[in-house]
């Protein structure tokens, strides 16, 4: 188990280097009838699901091997979740959901989501409709119970590229020098 901080050093003796910050990681939805409360806007609980099903694209995208193994010994558990609806959210409106990773530390990691009514595909803003955020926990399976633990360093690098300072993060195996191509030598 290691912890990466800025002072360390990478294998060779070469400084950490941080990736630069990124805009994070969004997919989009087309509200249907089936997100729709009884009397119209959006159901309130629809944008917690979407953040999980925005938090688990984003980790096939950037920790495929993690993400394979969803049944592993590794586990990402979510220790809070919480969403702020500024607007409401309609049958047939487009909305791009957006998460980036502002920290990790030790065993647990930050995300911070942003919903945004969007005019069609690929719609780079749109009208902030709400905000969301979790925060994540690193454990592995002891029995028949999830104990806290270090990140893979598959998942740190992961969060690293979706914005993530990464200086506090507590990692299972020795964390490569990152560069700022996003891969590790």
């Amino acid at each position: 188990m290691t912890y990466l901080d800025n002072q360390a050093a990478a294998p060779g003796g070469s400084p950490l280097v941080p990736l630069p910050e990124t805009d994070g990681f969004t997919i989009e939805h087309v509200v249907t009838a089936g997100d729709t409360s009884a009397v119209g806007p959006v159901y309130y609980a629809r944008l917690i699901e979407w953040q999980g099903r925005c938090r688990e694209q984003a980790g096939m995208a950037g920790a495929p091997v993690f993400s394979s193994d969803i049944s592993g010994e590794h586990a990402m558990l979510t220790r809070s979740c919480s969403c702020e609806y500024e607007k409401e959210l309609w049958f047939g409106d487009r909305v791009a959901i957006r998460v980036t990773v502002p920290w990790v530390r030790l065993h647990l990691m930050k995300g911070e989501f942003r919903f945004h009514r969007i005019t069609g595909p690929g719609d780079p803003g749109g009208e902030l409709v709400a905000r969301g955020e979790q925060i994540w926990a690193s454990a592995h399976r002891a029995g028949d119970h999830y104990e806290p633990g270090p990140w893979p360093a598959e998942l740190v690098r992961c969060a690293a590229r979706l914005g993530a300072d990464v200086s506090r993060a507590q990692i299972a195996e020795p964390y490569r020098s990152v560069h700022r191509s996003g891969e590790a030598p």
